[in-house]
């Protein structure tokens, strides 16, 4: 299989978006005709998060890179919504779209290497080797140190899968944590930017990224261009688009020269975008639209953003 990295770049070149779609099934945000009555059990949850989630997907082909699935609204349903997780990544990825399982694993040594055989890797079982989740990425949490994330490194390496590591996080808490100074002087992120270039600087593809990733969120601008500097080499996962209030002129500052090595990830504004759709239609057709045309307003506002800063790549 081709190197993820290059996977990745190359889905953003053919579709002409930077867009990764986050699905988060939430009953609550779902047209009420979506979940036929209220849902008797957690099977009957599972399957109405797993239809949301696939007419999502046949709406985003083809106007996204890449699809977010977070894994902790499909556990939420127990086994059935583990089960639909894995059908709506293989539903994507049918669909010609990467997935990357929004998970967050950090853990040890094995524990980790078992996370890394769910997520990315193959179960031996009989003498065959059986795909589980069968992701094309991770996110993982780097808190448990370098030695932690190793597992998950190999499996991404064995398997041509791909790694983000939490590095700049979204939301208004990370400065608890992300932007202490350490003795040396620099700041926590930084020193886990470090981690990540290291891990990744021995396996990159044609087009010169590694498969260890960063998430960077589009909250912090000010610090994209240190990021960037400290990751020359890592694709940066870019949330927080629209509902945390990042903003899309400020995610060209998280590519590279060439416009290259970033993808903005959106979850709320496409999966509510059936909200814009007529009454009348069906409800999936209007979550389907609602996510199309949610999908191409993004990927407008993002060109507009890269023309105004003089990147434009299209």
């Amino acid at each position: 299989m081709r190197h993820f990295a290059d996977r990745l770049l190359d889905a953003v070149d053919s579709t002409r978006s930077y867009l990764t779609v986050g699905l988060d099934p939430d009953l609550a945000a779902m047209p009420p005709e979506l979940l036929v009555g209220s849902p008797a059990d957690l099977a009957e949850a599972a399957d109405a998060a797993e239809r949301f989630c696939r007419v999502i997907v046949d709406g985003v082909a083809g106007s996204a890179a890449a699809v977010k699935p977070q894994s902790a609204f499909f556990e939420q349903f127990g086994a059935a919504g583990l089960a639909a997780l894995e059908r709506t990544i293989a539903r994507a990825r049918d669909a010609g779209l990467l997935t990357i399982e929004d998970a967050k694993r950090g853990d040890i040594g094995t524990t980790m290497a078992a996370y890394a055989t769910a997520a990315l890797g193959r179960q031996p079982l009989a003498g065959a080797e059986v795909p589980v989740h069968d992701s094309d990425a991770v996110t993982l949490s780097p808190y448990l140190g370098v030695d932690s994330l190793a597992p998950m490194a190999e499996a991404a390496r064995l398997h041509s899968k791909g790694l983000f590591v939490l590095v700049r996080t979204s939301n208004p808490g990370s400065a608890d944590l992300q932007l202490l100074e350490t003795a040396g002087g620099r700041l926590v992120f930084e020193h886990v930017a470090a981690i990540v270039d290291a891990l990744g600087a021995t396996d990159l593809g044609e087009r010169g990224y590694s498969s260890v990733g960063a998430v960077c969120g589009l909250t912090h601008p000010e610090d994209a261009r240190r990021l960037r500097e400290l990751m020359p080499r890592s694709l940066l996962l870019v949330p927080g688009l629209g509902a945390q209030g990042g903003a899309a002129g400020d995610f060209p500052l998280f590519l590279d020269a060439e416009g290259q090595g970033a993808t903005v990830a959106a979850s709320r504004s496409i999966a509510s975008g059936w909200r814009s759709q007529p009454a009348d239609l069906a409800p999936e057709e209007r979550v389907r639209r609602g996510a199309r045309d949610a999908a191409e307003a993004v990927n407008e506002e993002i060109d507009r953003a890269l023309a105004e800063a003089g990147r434009s790549r299209w």
